[in-house]
Formats: structure tokens, sequence, C-alpha cells
């Protein structure tokens, strides 16, 4: 839930006029009264939220609304849930649709923090699943629609400077702590006639007991989304030098 990180991080720590960033955005620029900056990232964000379903290509950032991805596998052994699942040609839907309740960013030492609401996300792809959650158990592959509202997310995260293999300097991404609570949620699984059965109970047991299981699940949301959110954030600051950035 948090894919839009990797731009929020290059937004807050912008301070110079970059030919990469799309036609419209303004930098910020960097000043020692912080609520003024967040003013302006928070302003700047809304200008650029219509690039983002599409991608930014000059920063390496892919469209993102859907966001595609082409696999992901989760291995996870908690004391309600057990699972090893190999998911495939993912897309999410309304990343981009999100509404901002707090940012506070810091361009002197490199950190954001980010509150932000998701109205309605929906999610859809393959799955090869194992393991058991609660009782029940998990084994079997298919396709499956989710649909999720509500979502809240906190992210804080920390840069530092970093030289890359040929000395140039640049900004990295240190630490990315991540909070996600998702309000309500359904799913559909489709599955063929030898996986039916336990496709339609684990289906039955989430739409029945989404706040359960998505608290049980909450360590898996919030790992999964802070490993892809580094991955876009890494591309992104990867497309950027540290004088570009915070000349």
């Amino acid at each position: 839930m948090t894919l839009l990180i990797g731009f929020f991080l290059i937004a807050s720590w912008t301070a110079a006029a970059i030919a990469e960033l799309p036609p419209g955005v303004e930098p910020c620029p960097r000043t020692n009264d912080l609520a003024q900056y967040d003013r302006c990232v928070v302003k700047q964000l809304n200008v650029i939220t219509p690039y983002l379903a599409k991608g930014i290509p000059s920063l390496k950032l892919p469209a993102l609304d859907p966001l595609f991805l082409p696999s992901l596998t989760v291995d996870r052994n908690l004391e309600a849930l057990k699972i090893k699942a190999n998911m495939s040609q993912i897309r999410v839907y309304g990343a981009t649709n999100f509404l901002i309740d707090d940012l506070k960013a810091n361009p002197n030492d490199l950190s954001v923090s980010i509150k932000v609401q998701l109205p309605h996300v929906h999610v859809n792809g393959d799955y090869d699943v194992q393991g058991r959650l609660l009782l029940l158990p998990l084994n079997g592959a298919g396709s499956f629609k989710g649909n999720f509202t509500n979502t809240e997310v906190q992210v804080n995260a920390q840069g530092k400077e970093a030289t890359d293999k040929n000395g140039v300097q640049r900004i990295e991404v240190d630490k990315l702590v991540t909070k996600i609570r998702v309000g309500d949620g359904n799913i559909k699984l489709k599955a063929p006639p030898t996986h039916t059965l336990a496709a339609d109970a684990a289906a039955t047991f989430f739409n029945s007991n989404p706040r359960l299981v998505l608290d049980i699940a909450s360590p898996i949301i919030e790992d999964t989304a802070a490993t892809v959110s580094r991955a876009l954030a890494a591309r992104a600051l990867g497309a950027l030098t540290k004088a570009e950035l915070l000349p």
C-alpha cells in the first residue's frame, strides 16, 4: 500500500530545478521553515499525481495505476498464519487515488513522515499457495480478485548520502518503516476443480472475518509494501545525483 513512497521521497528531498521532473512540477526550495516546506511538497504531490498513474520514465518509475508486479513471493511463519505463496501477473488499481492526512519532510536530515488514506484499492492476479490460517488449510492455485477500502498508511523514511561505483554521490533510502491498516475488504478466488473446495472455504472465511484476517496478515502486508516501495525509491533516486537533489 505504500507504492507511492518512492516518489514521495524524491519530491520531498528535491530542492533544485530538475529537468527530470514532469512539466508543471516545481521544486521546493530548501528552507529552515519546515512548515512552509511541507506545504510546498504537498502542493507539488497534488500536481504530479496525474503523471504517477502513467509513470515517469525519466525517473524510472513505472505506471502506478495500475501497478504491474510480474511476480511476488511470500514465505512467512507466524503464530496464526503460516504461508508460502507465489503470486504472479499482479495488478494493483487505486494507488494514485490517495488523500494526504499529514506530511513532514526535512531536506536537511533527509527524513520524511507521511500519513495517507487510500479509499479503494483493487488487486487481481494469479496465486499458488500452501499454508494455514488459524485452523484453515491454505492449499491450491488459481486466480484472485480483492477489493480493499479505507486503508490508512503511515510511512517514516530516512535517507542517507552514498557514493556509487563510479564515484558519483547519490541519495539512498536508509530506513523505511511502514504501518498499514486496511479498513475492510473482500476477495474472490477462482481455482480448477481439484482446488475449488479449498478456494471457496478460504474466500468464505476471509469475507466472513475480514477484520480478523487483515489484522493477522498485517505484518506480511507491511513487509511486502515496504519491499516494493524500497525498490521504487531506489530506481527513482538512482536516476538523480546528490547534486541534483540537494544542490
